[in-house]
């Protein structure tokens, strides 16, 4: 996140089921974070249990340079005036937790599972624009495996130039159940023999840790085995949206304009470790996975399309 200036907040409007949150400038990451380590609510959220709205702003945003020269380095995006495809999650991920944290949603973020990311993008963000993000989650759907929340944000400089949805779990008490309801995204698959291999990727068990010093985001499931850990990993893992990251740098053309990109993950990628970019061309859009070189486990899938 930013490293210049506090988070003002302007106004918080807040009812049973609804709650509206204005910031001038993004609250700083790292608190907000340590705050989450200590909520008290729930991991799991009992079925056909109401969910109000969040809404959240940012009045204004610039990007600080720093940050983006080190996110561009870790992620594997080269020099461009305009921000990388993945980048403007960062801008809004102080946004994100103050949301998260909010008395209206009811269920604690530790534990919650990043299952799905989808982003659009109108055109180029220059590096240099001041921006405004809105964000809102509303509502819950259930399925087999749990609690589905989509967490929704848009970035604007006049117009808007980006738009995001963050699918998140909260995984069901006990095995799943034997009737699957409809989930929020559905899978992505493509035919065995169409993938052909892209990049491999080495990863040191300092990823987590560099990546986090690129985009503010100090889970403690990223960085050190032992944090790991604690919440129920044998060693750290690569964040999700690295791993979007370094597949969007690895495949978008360098300073892309237009794009949308969709990926499902399907599990953790341990650091230290090694991964297989493979993708196959299909009519309007790539598809791609990560995958482990060794075992072929899959960490995500997803598409690309350029339109």
């Amino acid at each position: 996140m930013p490293e210049s200036g506090g988070a003002a907040e302007a106004s918080t409007a807040a009812t049973a089921a609804q709650q509206r949150i204005r910031l001038q400038s993004a609250p700083a990451v790292a608190p907000l974070y340590l705050k989450s380590l200590f909520d008290r609510r729930p991991g799991h959220l009992a079925e056909g249990t109401a969910v109000g709205r969040v809404e959240g702003a940012v009045e204004a945003i610039s990007t600080p340079p720093a940050l983006l020269e080190r996110y561009r380095r870790v992620c594997g995006f080269p020099d461009s005036p305009y921000l990388p495809v993945s980048f403007p999650h960062v801008l809004a991920a102080g946004l994100h937790l103050k949301m998260l944290l909010s008395p209206i949603f009811p269920i604690r973020l530790p534990g919650l599972v990043h299952t799905w990311h989808e982003i659009e993008q109108d055109g180029p963000v220059p590096a240099n624009a001041r921006l405004h993000i809105e964000s809102w989650i509303d509502g819950v759907e259930f399925s087999h495996r749990g609690a589905e929340f989509c967490l929704h944000t848009m970035i604007a400089d006049g117009a808007v130039r980006w738009r995001e949805k963050t699918g998140f779990l909260a995984r069901r008490e006990g095995p799943p159940a034997a009737t699957k309801t409809r989930t929020i995204s559905p899978p992505v698959q493509a035919p065995e023999a169409d993938f052909a291999p892209v990049a491999t990727f080495d990863m040191g068990s300092d990823l987590g840790r560099r990546y986090a010093r690129a985009s503010g985001d100090y889970n403690p499931i990223h960085l050190f085995r032992i944090t790991a850990k604690a919440f129920g990993f044998r060693a750290a893992i690569a964040h999700g949206m690295w791993s979007l990251a370094r597949c969007a740098a690895a495949l978008l053309p360098a300073g892309s304009g237009p794009a949308r990109l969709h990926v499902n993950f399907r599990r953790p990628l341990l650091l230290p470790g090694a991964a297989v970019l493979e993708a196959t061309d299909g009519p309007g859009e790539r598809r791609f996975r990560l995958q482990d070189p060794g075992r072929g486990s899959v960490f995500l899938d997803g598409r690309i399309g350029l339109p």
